[in-house]
């Protein structure tokens, strides 16, 4: 059973209604519901027997190319399937990121060590970055990128943030992947997974490149919104699919969060635990007033 009086449902909701206003309060919980349910944790060789890449989508992968996924729930059993494939890749990533979760990232290399292929993280914040990219693509290999994967810090240039439209709402989003795309003449790949009968499949989704000559600030955010746009027709029907709703609020994503932005609005509020005391969390404004 999942419980309301959360904070983890209480910021999940808060969230969700930045970009999905229209709908009700009461219909957050159905969708937190389904959220959990879609996103708990399954094993991977169960995952592997029903998940599988289109060969349109393996096809795309001639020349090194900036693979993109989302969060979309079981999305590390794509990068093992890529490596079954033989598609050589390497990991792009916050450090932090790694930080957070180095147990399953550590785990994900030993798995794909397995299948022969044991790719190199490259940090965001490693000033060589560039120069090991460089070289990576002269031997052949690809980049991979979660695209909704990045954390709160913004410590160099590229990690500076653009407002992308998405949904009826604005996400503050990294330079980083239409950067490293501009400046490598490398297709950014956007890869997303489709239901064919009982199979997840990944299909090949869009392909952005950029047109000769073209600036590098436009390119960077007609990527952007061009590669969010596919993950905006993927969950606007169905919100449950992107895991980030959790944790747009420590992510950087969600942009600057003013409180008392908005007219309170009792409907609002739901009662979470804060300091061992009963208090009532104002959705609108990410505020909490005492009972």
């Amino acid at each position: 059973m999942y419980t309301f009086n959360s904070w983890s449902f209480a910021l999940f909701s808060a969230n969700l209604h930045r970009y999905l206003p229209k709908l009700d309060w009461p219909q957050h919980e159905a969708v937190y519901v389904n959220w959990k349910d879609h996103h708990r944790k399954k094993p991977l060789d169960e995952l592997l027997n029903k998940r599988e890449i289109d060969v349109q989508a393996l096809e795309s992968f001639r020349d090194p190319s900036i693979i993109t996924l989302f969060h979309l729930g079981d999305h590390l059993v794509w990068p093992v399937l890529l490596a079954q494939n033989g598609i050589r890749f390497n990991v792009v990533l916050d450090r932090a990121v790694y930080l957070d979760a180095k147990n399953l990232f550590d785990k994900l290399l030993l798995q794909l060590g397995a299948y022969g292929h044991a790719p190199e993280l490259l940090f965001s914040d490693d000033r060589a970055l560039l120069l090991k990219i460089r070289s990576r693509i002269a031997g052949g290999q690809h980049l991979l990128c979660f695209a909704d994967g990045s954390s709160g810090s913004g410590t160099i240039k590229k990690d500076e943030r653009l407002p992308i439209r998405f949904l009826e709402g604005t996400l503050w989003l990294k330079k980083g992947i239409p950067f490293i795309s501009h400046v490598f003449g490398m297709p950014v790949i956007s890869l997303l997974p489709q239901g064919v009968g009982d199979i997840e499949q990944l299909r090949l989704h869009k392909t952005i490149l950029p047109a000769e000559h073209e600036d590098r600030e436009r390119y960077l955010l007609r990527c952007l919104q061009q590669l969010y746009g596919s993950l905006e027709k993927k969950i606007k029907n169905e919100p449950h699919l992107w895991e980030c709703w959790g944790y747009l609020h420590k992510n950087g994503m969600l942009g600057k969060i003013v409180d008392n932005q908005y007219i309170a609005n009792q409907d609002a509020n739901v009662q979470v635990l804060w300091q061992d005391k009963t208090v009532a969390f104002d959705r609108l404004n990410y505020a909490i007033t005492m009972e």
